[in-house]
């Protein structure tokens, strides 16, 4: 019992840092373009988790462990949070929750989840993809814009970010937040759980991780955004109706990627690309190796 309540804490501390860091991602290009002002974009982002999780999270199904095995997940998550906390590396929880409980697969049934190979190929394939449709697809929108009336153009590029704000924060709420209600067994209890971590990860500290994807990786102009957002709401959903978890991280550098490539390599810092492509790879092996080693020692 008592094992149980602390791995429903340690999950929803999870939740309540997930919601928080990933508002930088589903609401920075809308506060990085002066489109949107940072309480209106939290917002609208928050409606997007809240609405993503309650219609589209239960197709995350499959993911169930036992209280033993949530608090070796949720445990593992909070540890490598801290890592990349103090390393200065982006970490992905979402990969390590995944890593982990393929561990865990791995040491009860003597085999790898049937979807791990499915889970890999979208992690690789993914960005690429993403970086391929971004490289032809952002040219022709920004031509396309650049023909249309100042200010009907400045109208439209407000309503865009308002609606991708919204969908990139559904797709990451039935994903990423789907995931954990997953594994917390679909029960009421988790869900008003997730509902709540959720809301004060964007209320409390969202205000604070807001800035850092205009830092970290560009400026976002809007029709770099509105692409980048698009595409990655489109993977996000895609990965969520194949119950398919996948970093919203990832699918960003991947859009960035292509549109940085269409406009010669000038909007991307290739710095900060580096340390999340070894931040995801130290995510799987961390997650993966410490859930067996904990799970034996258990």
């Amino acid at each position: 019992m008592i094992t149980g309540d602390v791995a429903l804490v340690l999950m929803l501390t999870l939740a309540y840092l997930v919601s928080s860091n990933n508002l930088s991602l589903v609401a920075g290009v809308a506060v990085g373009s002066r489109l949107l002002r940072p309480g209106v974009a939290m917002m609208i982002a928050l409606a997007g988790y809240l609405t993503g999780l309650v219609l589209q999270g239960t197709e995350m199904k499959g993911y169930g462990v036992g209280p033993s095995g949530l608090l070796i997940l949720s445990v593992i998550g909070v540890l490598i949070f801290m890592i990349g906390e103090v390393s200065k590396v982006p970490m992905s929880i979402t990969n390590s929750l995944y890593m982990s409980w393929s561990a865990l697969i791995l040491y009860m049934d003597g085999s790898l989840p049937f979807n791990f190979p499915a889970v890999l190929a979208s992690w690789l394939g993914t960005p690429l993809l993403l970086a391929l449709v971004a490289y032809f697809t952002y040219p022709i929108l920004a031509r396309t814009s650049a023909l249309s009336n100042p200010i009907r153009r400045l109208s439209a590029f407000r309503l865009m970010v308002i609606l991708t704000v919204f969908l990139v924060g559904y797709s990451f709420g039935a994903n990423n937040l789907g995931l954990m209600w997953s594994m917390l067994g679909f029960s009421r209890v988790g869900l008003m759980g997730i509902v709540l971590a959720s809301t004060l990860g964007v209320i409390v500290t969202g205000r604070r991780t807001l800035g850092q994807f205009s830092r970290g990786i560009y400026i976002p102009p809007p029709i770099s955004g509105g692409v980048t957002q698009l595409l990655s709401f489109v993977a996000l959903e895609l990965s969520t109706v194949f119950a398919i978890p996948i970093s919203l991280t990832l699918c960003t550098i991947g859009s960035l990627l292509g549109i940085s490539m269409a406009r010669g390599m000038r909007i991307l810092n290739t710095q900060y690309l580096r340390l999340v492509l070894i931040g995801y790879v130290a995510t799987m092996l961390i997650a993966f190796t410490g859930a067996l080693l904990a799970v034996n020692l258990v």
